[in-house]
């Protein structure tokens, strides 16, 4: 279970449920996102999980390169992304199975 406000992007094959640590999420600052992912209809589960951020609307990504760690059962911690200006962000969630990457993205405006 995941402990504080949790946000949800699914498509038809995952869903992921994620909790920002701490939050809310501050410019500037380093946090760290608690995430558990759901396979659907027979989707496998993920060999690997990338985690990314961008903003769109500049045209950039973060200036770190989060650590994603395993936690087993689907559960995934991710330490080390900073959003270093306010604005919208695009989290994305990339799933690695040994029949492709599959991409989410969940939307978050940081101020």
């Amino acid at each position: 279970m995941l402990r504080g406000t949790t946000d949800r992007v699914e498509n038809a094959h995952y869903e992921i449920v994620f909790v920002a640590v701490p939050s809310p999420i501050e410019p500037g600052k380093h946090f760290a996102l608690d995430i558990a992912v759901c396979p659907r209809g027979g989707a496998l589960p993920p060999g690997t999980l990338r985690v990314d951020a961008v903003m769109p609307e500049h045209r950039h990504g973060m200036n770190y390169r989060p650590v994603v760690v395993a936690r087993g059962g689907g559960r995934y911690r991710a330490d080390g992304l900073m959003f270093h200006m306010p604005g919208r962000w695009d989290l994305h969630f990339d799933l690695v199975t040994s029949a492709g990457t599959e991409r989410l993205a969940a939307a978050r405006h940081v101020e």
